[in-house]
């Protein structure tokens, strides 16, 4: 097993503690089964937010703790700009992932794959389309491009 650097799982615990907030604010403007969507969600980022605190504690090491508030990108007073920024947090909690995917071996990259996966399928209903991961251009993107 390698060592993998901690502060790559503390990135990715500290998205994890930022989805956390945010999906209180998302929820708060939503109603129908997008409120459910967000509660889910919002239960999915409690989940992996603890399994990575008690990672880091195992290792011997103190948690990343959560910020009191956080500094959202716009005001989230409609149901559009909630979906929006669900869209962008997952975006966000996918690229800490992809980095800990990249850091990780074992139980640990299985999980963080796990979880970039998730982000990246919710990013997908929030936004309406599938998102782009960093370094996959458009034309690599398409079968036309691919051997």
């Amino acid at each position: 097993m390698t060592t993998i650097p901690l502060d790559v799982v503390q990135r990715a615990l500290s998205a994890e503690h930022a989805a956390v907030y945010a999906y209180g604010v998302i929820a708060a403007q939503l109603a129908g089964a997008p409120r459910r969507d967000a509660a889910a969600a919002l239960d999915h980022h409690r989940s992996r937010r603890d399994r990575l605190r008690a990672y880091v504690i195992e290792g011997g090491s103190k948690p990343a703790e959560p910020d009191a508030a956080y500094q959202l990108p716009t005001s989230v007073l409609t149901p559009v700009a909630a979906q929006a920024l669900a869209a962008n947090v997952e975006r966000l909690v996918a690229l800490a992932y992809g980095d800990l995917v990249a850091a990780a071996d074992g139980d640990l990259r299985g999980f963080a794959a796990h979880a970039l996966a998730d982000a990246a399928v919710r990013e997908t209903g929030w936004r309406g389309q599938a998102p782009q991961f960093p370094g996959l251009t458009r034309a690599s993107a398409s079968p036309a491009a691919t051997p």
